[in-house]
């Protein structure tokens, strides 16, 4: 990859093929008894924000009290997403082996689990930009105080990255970094999911991270 190349990627139904924010849910959840109604609740929410329907802030600030996890179920999931990492991006570890210094995470997910779930990626930790916890008096809580948990937080990290910047995701936050000018191309990644309603808005509507590579080498 070209060093001047800045590949900035999100983690949920992007480099995992999940939402990681449902999967602690279903930890966190599973002894309640309206499990199910809230886990659709969940779905919603997330669903409503990945196509801007509602801002990004209310649906995390919305799903965190639905929640109310606890480091046991942060836990589980790091060990279930370790396990459901995108096939295209497993098939392509050696990439990011060889241009990490050239990548980027962005995500409103939860820096406590990207972190080690990618590790043998080998993405250094002040590349990875996401929403961290707070532990207090047993209760875990979101810092507010993260650009990441408020609406425009990608943008406001993306703007901080120098070079010239292709953003990889799936969700409407992703495209809207190349939106506001702080990406040159959007690439839209449906290996997991395919968000209709973006695809006329993507510079390439793709499903395996192998096709990026080649978009990557072709683009300057």
């Amino acid at each position: 990859m070209d060093k001047k190349i800045k590949l900035i990627i999100d983690f949920d139904s992007t480099f995992v093929k999940l939402e990681t924010i449902e999967i602690l849910a279903d930890f966190a959840l599973h002894t309640k008894n309206d499990k199910d109604k809230i886990l659709n609740q969940i779905k919603d929410i997330t669903n409503k924000a990945m196509i801007g329907k509602i801002p990004f802030s209310r649906a995390l600030n919305q799903r965190i009290k639905l929640i109310n996890p606890r480091q046991e179920h942060i836990n589980k999931t790091i060990i279930f997403l370790k396990k459901n990492i995108s096939k295209s991006f497993e098939k392509n570890i050696e990439f990011f082996r060889k241009n990490h210094e050239n990548c980027y995470i962005i995500s409103g997910g939860f820096k406590e689990i990207i972190m080690p779930v990618i590790e043998d990626f080998n993405i250094k930790e002040n590349q990875i930009f996401a929403n961290t916890f707070i532990h207090k008096n047993n209760n875990i809580t979101i810092n507010e105080n993260n650009p990441l948990s408020k609406d425009n937080g990608k943008n406001i990290i993306a703007k901080n990255i120098s070079g010239y910047k292709i953003i990889v995701g799936d969700g409407y936050t992703d495209y809207e970094v190349k939106k506001y000018k702080n990406a040159k191309k959007f690439v839209q990644f449906v290996e997991n999911i395919n968000r209709i309603s973006l695809n006329d808005k993507a510079d390439l509507v793709c499903d395996d991270f192998k096709k990026i590579i080649t978009f990557i080498n072709n683009d300057i």
